[in-house]
């Protein structure tokens, strides 16, 4: 008895069609290698690329992973590295970089002094992990979701890490200094110290007293803002002129007798 014939399928079928192994297998691109992606970021004249971070998800949902890159070349400098980008397959087989929004100027005012910030993958969106000065865990979170219809990522959340309790508005600060003192725990707290210490010591002074001392922490909050709002080391500079200047509070009578 003859059996029936079933039809092929898969890649029997398109061998049985006449469809050759080269366009077989290029119905899905290889993956996006380590080497593709070094050579991609190499320049003529800086070469080696070192990468630092590398996982992969397909973004676009089209079986085609992205590369999601952290790297360094010849042009990183103290901020980390200097490739943070997500490269995709083009048609042709070459590597392109998936554009990336720049954070707002809103967003970028929560940062302190120098930033870096580290890209990875989360629950489907791609994720900007941002760093900075100040001491708080992950100061600025960004993530981003694909969107298939605009084929751009667009921000889907923005976390900004709480600003401290001062002796002032932080909503109303509006200076380098002021924003390290809101940012940073260490000086927020060493700032209200110093406060609570000054109007202690000015209730219980005399009015001469007093009008020394309201026009030594004038001159001292100017000196603050002149030497700290001028140095690579903002944060250190304003625990040590803080620290200072609570052992003056306290010695005041003896500093002026």
């Amino acid at each position: 008895m003859q059996r029936s014939m079933r039809p092929a399928s898969g890649l029997a079928a398109l061998l049985l069609a006449g469809v050759p192994l080269f366009t077989v297998a290029q119905v899905r691109p290889p993956k996006i290698s380590e080497d593709e992606i070094k050579r991609h970021f190499s320049k003529t004249d800086c070469e080696g690329v070192s990468i630092s971070h590398l996982e992969y998800f397909d973004f676009a949902g089209d079986d085609q992973a992205e590369a999601i890159v952290l790297a360094s070349t010849c042009a990183t400098g103290t901020a980390g590295p200097d490739v943070h980008a997500v490269v995709t397959r083009q048609p042709d087989g070459s590597l392109a970089e998936l554009k990336i929004p720049d954070p707002s100027e809103k967003q970028r005012g929560a940062l302190l002094g120098r930033n870096f910030y580290e890209l990875s993958v989360k629950d489907g969106l791609l994720v900007e992990t941002y760093h900075d000065e100040s001491g708080r865990p992950n100061p600025l979170v960004i993530k981003y979701r694909w969107s298939r219809r605009d084929k751009e990522f667009q921000v889907a959340e923005v976390k900004i890490a709480p600003r401290y309790q001062t002796s002032f508005d932080c909503d109303e600060a509006n200076t380098t200094v002021e924003n390290a003192i809101c940012y940073s725990p260490e000086v927020a707290a060493l700032d209200l110290t110093v406060d609570q210490s000054y109007r202690a010591r000015l209730s219980r002074l005399n009015s001469t007293g007093s009008d020394i001392l309201e026009k030594e922490q004038k001159d001292w909050l100017r000196k603050r803002d002149l030497i700290c709002g001028n140095d690579t080391q903002l944060i250190y500079c304003l625990e040590a002129l803080y620290r200072s200047r609570v052992f003056e509070l306290e010695h005041f009578k003896q500093l002026h007798p």
